[in-house]
């Protein structure tokens, strides 16, 4: 299963626009389940994500920060959860991936979404 986590915002269109997201890679990756957890303000939380998948026999769990860097949330929140979460469900396999602001990937994310508009100048 891949969880998508983030931040979380009482703004509904926010939530909306994550579980678009979320859709989004679902249909690209038909054969794994893709999933949101939030952080805050919001929910499912990342344990019960994990929970809710664990209860239907996933036991691999990729987790992708949509964070922009390591520092704050990731290092001080999430990292912690999924060591309290390994600990308390050691069956499982949770992946912690790079946020994605830190991917190698990201910089020609961001290349080929402005490229339309550096074109046009």
């Amino acid at each position: 299963m891949l969880i998508l986590l983030a931040h979380g915002s009482r703004d509904p269109l926010w939530r909306g626009s994550l579980h678009a997201l979320s859709d989004a890679v679902a249909a690209r990756l038909p054969d794994e389940a893709v999933r949101v957890a939030f952080m805050q303000f919001d929910g499912p939380t990342l344990p019960e994500v994990v929970e809710e998948g664990i209860r239907g026999g996933t036991v691999a769990f990729r987790l992708l920060p949509l964070f922009m860097a390591s520092a704050g949330h990731v290092d001080k929140d999430i990292k912690p959860l999924v060591a309290e979460l390994g600990r308390k469900h050691p069956e499982a396999e949770l992946t912690l991936m790079t946020p994605v602001g830190e991917d190698g990937l990201f910089p020609s994310l961001i290349v080929d979404i402005t490229s339309e508009f550096s074109a046009s100048e």
